[in-house]
């Protein structure tokens, strides 16, 4: 009765958080559950900041602009790799910050008077990155 990794079934991974690492940013955090590792850095800004959407987005979606952005990367070196460096966002790191994305909107505040700029980088991945984005984003 042991998984995969070595645990047992009522065993769980280690998880540490830190935040407010670097003083000049609105805020940080570095959340690390077992394997997985990710750094997030808030910014705030004016309104007049948010992403301006495109006309289709704006009729399906009924969105003019956006004022919470998550900005999710993740490096191929965060599971081993090597290569893709600068070619964009791929569609597995499209889909799983927007998954994030869509979590963290739920926990700021719907009036709020600014635009908010969380980047979350996955330094180590061995499994839910996206979600380890959402604690880090949380802290």
């Amino acid at each position: 009765n042991i998984r995969v990794d070595g645990r047992g079934l009522s065993d769980i991974r280690p998880i540490s958080c830190q935040a407010n690492l670097h003083d000049h940013l609105h805020g940080s955090a570095l959340f690390q559950r077992g394997q997985t590792q990710v750094m997030c850095t808030v910014a705030l800004d004016s309104l007049h900041s948010a992403m301006k959407l495109d006309p289709m987005t704006v009729i399906t979606g009924g969105l003019k602009e956006k004022n919470f952005l998550l900005h999710y990367e993740f490096p191929s070196y965060a599971i081993g790799e090597v290569g893709r460096g600068g070619a964009g966002a791929n569609r597995r790191e499209m889909g799983h910050g927007a998954l994030a994305e869509k979590a963290l909107k739920q926990v700021v505040p719907d009036n709020r008077q600014f635009t908010v700029r969380l980047t979350s980088e996955v330094l180590e991945s061995n499994g839910s990155s996206s979600m380890a984005s959402v604690c880090g984003g949380s802290l």
